[in-house]
């Protein structure tokens, strides 16, 4: 997958400006706050209809402006071009279109166009709570596989309306409908079950990629991931052992005014050297677990949607020595569009990245801002 054409309207500080990238890696560069991240932050939002730094749009919009609008012109590995464009009109209105056909929902355009990005903001997913990890793995499962969404979705829905019974019931008391919640909890344990099946079928493969990806960027230390559900699911059969948890968690959820048992609540963890890496890993410790998932998260990408992703690099060298800059840039180099922020070009030389030939084009984000 390539993008081959970027317009920003009023689009963070662009008031209007378009340009091109090259098919091998495109270095942005500039000084903080010139608007690198800024095109990052564009491509993404076309590929997934949402920015990777905030889920309001009235964030994204120019000052003073209540909208923006997106278009750019993708290319598929069969060198088949598509035309996506974002508008957003108001808080309420967001128009998705792909090829001049507007999209009824976010679930059309989701693994059309595989990115992975690997920004500052991501070090939530070693560092953060658990929910951050439960997004990153819902997000790439439903890339892959959109019976996955679709049950996610369907989850979401069976949830909030739950959940807003239990809290009125926790707040007011009163009058409760048992009967309601017993069909949302049948409900619930037949989506739960195939949520579980999908994400330990698909997390297998997952971390055969990881540790591989790990292991070609550090020999000294042991890397572990594990997926451990919410409800002791054995051999028996998994609706039936979900529809038993649900029961018997009833009087504790009726409670606490929320839904505490669930595929909401299962738990994704990193260990290294049998250690939480959230607990107790290091900043470089972090910094090398997290460049390893997202290696694995293209390459998990690639395997299933049969097109290599795009990587969108932000702030990538930061605490990661020469050598394994040089191993990042050589196993992407070539293979992959991939773009690249900077505020020194000698920096990149320094890290290995040559900064000439017809491989790569370099991008001064200032001078696009200064002359929107």
């Amino acid at each position: 997958m390539l993008i081959k054409s970027l317009t920003m309207i009023d689009f963070r500080k662009y008031e209007q400006v378009s340009m091109n990238f090259g098919s091998h890696t495109n270095i942005l560069h500039g000084e903080n706050g010139a608007g690198k991240t800024t095109i990052l932050e564009a491509i993404h939002s076309l590929a997934y209809t949402r920015s990777f730094k905030t889920r309001l749009d009235a964030d994204l919009a120019r000052h003073g402006r209540v909208g923006y609008q997106l278009k750019g012109l993708f290319s598929d590995h069969q060198g088949i071009e598509h035309k996506v464009r974002l508008k957003v009109e108001s808080a309420r209105k967001k128009i998705v279109s792909v090829d001049n056909n507007n999209l009824k929902s976010r679930a059309e355009i989701i693994g059309r166009f595989p990115l992975v990005s690997l920004t500052p903001e991501d070090g939530e997913l070693t560092f953060g709570s658990p929910e951050v990890r439960r997004l990153f793995f819902n997000k790439l499962l439903s890339q892959v596989d959109p019976a996955y969404l679709e049950q996610l979705q369907i989850y979401a829905r069976i949830l909030k309306q739950r959940n807003s019974m239990l809290q009125t019931y926790a707040i007011d008391g009163g009058a409760f409908d048992r009967i309601l919640i017993a069909t949302l909890d049948d409900q619930r344990a037949k989506v739960s079950a195939q949520l579980h099946q999908a994400r330990s079928r698909h997390l297998t493969e997952f971390k055969k990629l990881l540790y591989e990806a790990y292991g070609q960027l550090e020999q000294e230390n042991s890397l572990k991931m594990a997926f451990r559900s919410n409800v002791r699911v054995t051999a028996g059969e998994p609706e039936g052992l979900y529809r038993k948890a649900y029961q018997d968690s009833l009087a504790e959820d009726l409670r606490k005014g929320t839904t505490t048992r669930g595929p909401h609540r299962d738990l994704f963890t990193f260990f290294l050297n049998t250690k939480d890496l959230r607990k107790f890993g290091s900043q470089g410790e972090h910094k090398l677990v997290l460049v390893a998932v997202k290696f694995a998260e293209g390459r998990f990408l690639e395997s299933f949607l049969k097109e290599p992703p795009v990587f969108l690099l932000d702030d990538l060298f930061a605490e990661l020595d020469v050598k394994r800059s040089l191993m990042i840039v050589e196993s992407l180099r070539g293979d992959h569009q991939i773009f690249i922020t900077a505020t020194d070009l000698a920096d990149l030389r320094h890290h290995g990245l040559t900064v000439e030939g017809d491989s790569l084009q370099v991008i001064d984000a200032g001078k696009i801002q200064d002359h929107g």
